[in-house]
């Protein structure tokens, strides 16, 4: 008899305990219930409560319909002034991670649907974090939210709903990594991003092209520079500043018969534009005096292309200083180079002097060719001249040595002094 009763205790224990733990999680389940009830009666205060007792407890905090709960609480509270701050929607994501990954078909139309909305808010954010603030390392965090919204389930969750606009997003949040990278300085990581933004119809533009440019020369790639050039300018043929780069790679390589082919081609589709004109007459001008070797043949037809090409940019932009006194400088090297000539005459015969004083006139009527570029060059940087910096400075202190020099070539020493003055006294 004492056995029996023993086990018929034990029974009884065991139904008890059951028992009491149904009840432990009836007790939890009434935090989620109570949480719809508040919500559904907009008591958010009351709602968030009850859900986070839910989501705090272990016995119910894995329960699809307590994580489904809280996105919908979650969300709810990101429409409310009190709570917006907080950017609940960030909680309500992590919870509709959690609940994809637990169940992936529970309530999917409706977790679909907020995925999609959390995806904007996330979205907006690193847009706004990105112009706004200019803060790239957490426009990159928040915008990454967006990619793997958009990746979940391999990247097929969503393609029965057909919606342009995540993909529109999805396109978009690479763009803004890609750029953000390289704002960042990570060139590396901006590449591949970069090649995937000018690849998607959504995002090809001039400007990503640009960067994708600009990237590769940074790394020093000239390859990948060139090959992403060309295709920029099949993609975008009247791009100025894609046109720009093409020209600016063929200078810095020194292919000159190329630089010149793309200047002219630039110059006939661009007839007022100024800096394609200086950059063709300083092309024309480096060919018929190269730095190294001899000057070529047709020194002089190249001399006259330039001489054309620098009259275009100073009647297309008159004020240039840069533009004035390039042309100043090409006339001035010449005449230099007359007086070389004329220093190399040792000889005193009459042919000797004949010589002499027709390479004098040559030389002479040069420097007078340079004058009013200088004099233009200097007016127009005068005018500033405290506040000159860098390139414009250097631009006015060749300028002023220039004109010192020509001014007593010419025997206005009165205006080689002044130049020499100020010479003296720029800061």
């Amino acid at each position: 008899m004492q056995t029996q009763q023993l086990t018929i205790m034990r029974k009884v224990i065991l139904i008890l305990a059951a028992l009491g733990m149904s009840f432990s999680i009836m007790a939890q389940d009434k935090f989620v219930t109570t949480a719809r009830e508040a919500i559904t009666k907009q008591n958010f205060d009351e709602a968030k409560e009850n859900i986070d007792k839910a989501m705090a407890n272990p016995e119910t905090n894995g329960k699809p319909k307590t994580i489904f709960t809280k996105v919908q609480v979650y969300m709810e509270l990101q429409k409310v002034d009190k709570f917006k701050a907080s950017s609940p929607y960030r909680e309500a994501a992590q919870a509709l991670f959690k609940l994809i990954d637990l169940k992936p078909d529970y309530e999917k139309s409706a977790v679909d649907q907020y995925c999609l909305i959390v995806a904007t808010y996330y979205y907006n954010d690193g847009v706004r974090t990105n112009n706004d603030k200019k803060n790239y390392v957490d426009a990159i965090d928040l915008i990454k939210n967006v990619i793997t919204i958009h990746d979940l389930g391999g990247g097929k969750r969503f393609e029965k709903l057909n919606n342009p606009l995540i993909d529109t997003m999805v396109a978009n949040s690479y763009m803004i990594i890609a750029n953000a990278n390289f704002y960042l300085s990570k060139y590396d990581e901006a590449v591949p991003l970069l090649v995937k933004v000018k690849n998607n119809p959504i995002t090809r533009s001039p400007s990503e092209y640009e960067i994708l440019i600009d990237t590769y020369n940074r790394l020093k790639n000239s390859t990948e520079a060139l090959a992403t050039i060309q295709e920029a300018r099949k993609n975008f043929p009247d791009d100025v500043t894609i046109r720009n780069y093409e020209i600016n790679y063929y200078i810095s390589t020194g292919k000159q018969d190329e630089i010149i082919k793309k200047l002219e081609e630039a110059a006939a589709k661009e007839p007022t534009n100024g800096d394609i004109q200086f950059n063709l007459a300083t092309t024309y001008l480096g060919m018929a005096s190269p730095k190294d070797g001899p000057k070529p043949a047709n020194a002089a037809e190249l001399l006259g292309k330039a001489e054309t090409a620098f009259g275009h940019a100073v009647e297309i932009a008159p004020s240039n200083a840069l533009y004035n006194y390039n042309f100043g400088v090409m006339y001035f090297n010449q005449a230099v180079e007359f007086n070389n000539a004329m220093n190399a005459i040792t000889g005193t015969s009459d042919a000797d002097q004949k010589k002499y004083d027709g390479l004098k006139e040559q030389r002479d009527g040069l420097f007078t060719k340079s004058t009013p570029y200088f004099e233009k060059a200097y007016s127009e940087l005068s005018k500033n001249e405290k506040d000159l910096r860098g390139d414009d400075k250097q631009t006015y202190k060749s300028t002023l040595m220039s004109l010192k020099e020509v001014y007593a070539r010419q025997n206005k020493l009165d205006k080689s002094a002044e130049m020499k003055h100020k010479l003296e006294t720029l800061q």
